[in-house]
């Protein structure tokens, strides 16, 4: 007998329940021979029961499963462990360096750990595991926040996720967004200002209008705001940016008014889609999911959860803002112009944006100034 249990015993006054305790010390209840099997088993026949019990799951979360899981059955295996009762927290922190000299992308190891994680809480829900194993890969714990790009998205990458949106998820916001943002180029709070109102497709035109007494705002406000400059402006956007608005319009925008009885361009449910849920969009729509390089070039290998995490492949809001800004010079759009069209100075423009070589700006002067000679 144990001197915890002795020390217990010395304060308890009912002389029953010391006797059920001698008792139960004196024949300790033997393990089921279920259980020992159970034990017994090993980890590659217990992953096939995991994957055999997630029948109901998505297609991409099965495949998921058996992208990630063999490979730590294995990792295990070649660490002499093989049955359920040797796992321990030593060997998952033994895995997630593992992970880090197999994988350079967050994103990868995330999605790695994330579904082992899952299948080792399947195992402590049974007893076959301690649950201080799956707690050790826990994102927080591991600092894996995967961020997206922040550099120019570049026009055959931006071309190619349109092509696929186009193709498989024409109508919805995300695709209607993704076309605004790279030939209009708002920012993302000009893009969540837009009311139904603002489109106008017979004229080709979008209205940016700085309206903050009713919860929406531009970055420069307006010409009356007090402020440096003036976001209010109207702009041209091209066929293809019309007619994914007006598909969207027409089939997948909620009827819905926000909390001052606008009726949002961008909407959800719950009304106005807030700037988050407009980045998310973005973050999937230039995630791998929508990427059509090969796996082999691709930074993320395919198993990330756009929905719940951002992939290794995903640009920010503002990537697309600079990369439509940059397009639109090298097509030959003046600083001038372009500086109306984006609500970005023209010395901004110069600094950060013009990828023009000073050869390419006198060819572009060359043209211009005997254009005004005629």
């Amino acid at each position: 007998m144990s001197g915890d249990v002795v020390q217990i015993l010395s304060e308890v006054n009912d002389p029953d329940t010391i006797e059920k305790v001698l008792k139960a010390c004196e024949n300790p209840p033997e393990q089921s021979s279920d259980f020992t099997q159970q034990l017994n088993t090993t980890l590659t026949e217990l992953y096939n029961r995991f994957l055999s019990r997630r029948q109901n799951r998505s297609p991409s979360t099965r495949a998921q499963y058996k992208r990630t899981i063999p490979e730590f059955v294995d990792f295990a295996e070649s660490n002499n462990v093989s049955t359920p009762e040797k796992l321990s927290p030593a060997l998952a922190d033994m895995y997630i360096d593992y992970l880090r000299t197999e994988y350079n992308s967050d994103a990868t190891i995330l999605t790695y750990t994330k579904n082992v994680r899952s299948w080792l809480q399947w195992l402590s829900k049974r007893d076959l595991c301690d649950n201080s194993t799956y707690r050790v890969l826990n994102q927080e714990e591991l600092g894996l926040y995967p961020k997206a790009r922040d550099e120019a998205i570049s026009q055959p990458e931006v071309t190619g996720r349109l092509h696929r949106l186009r193709r498989c998820r024409r109508s919805s916001g995300m695709h209607a967004l993704m076309e605004l943002l790279w030939n209009g180029g708002p920012r993302i709070g000009g893009a969540h200002s837009l009311d139904q109102r603002d489109f106008d497709p017979e004229n080709k035109v979008l209205r940016f209008r700085h309206r903050p007494e009713t919860g929406t705002r531009l970055k420069n406000g307006s010409e009356n705001s007090n402020t440096a400059g003036d976001g209010e402006r109207n702009i041209v956007i091209k066929e293809e940016v019309i007619s994914a608005i007006q598909l969207y319009i027409e089939t997948e925008r909620p009827d819905v008014t926000d909390e001052y009885g606008r009726e949002p361009l961008f909407a959800t449910e719950y009304g106005r889609a807030s700037r988050s849920t407009l980045r998310r969009w973005v973050y999937e729509a230039t995630s791998c999911r929508w990427n059509p390089k090969d796996t082999d070039n691709c930074s993320c290998d395919g198993t990330c959860n756009p929905d719940s995490n951002v992939c290794a492949e995903s640009y920010y809001p503002h990537a697309i803002r600079r990369g439509s800004i940059v397009s639109h010079l090298s097509g030959g759009l003046r600083r001038e112009r372009a500086s109306e069209r984006f609500d970005v100075s023209v010395k901004v423009i110069k600094k950060h944006y013009d990828p023009r070589t000073k050869q390419e700006l006198l060819n572009d002067r060359r043209e211009a100034v005997e254009q005004s000679w005629n």
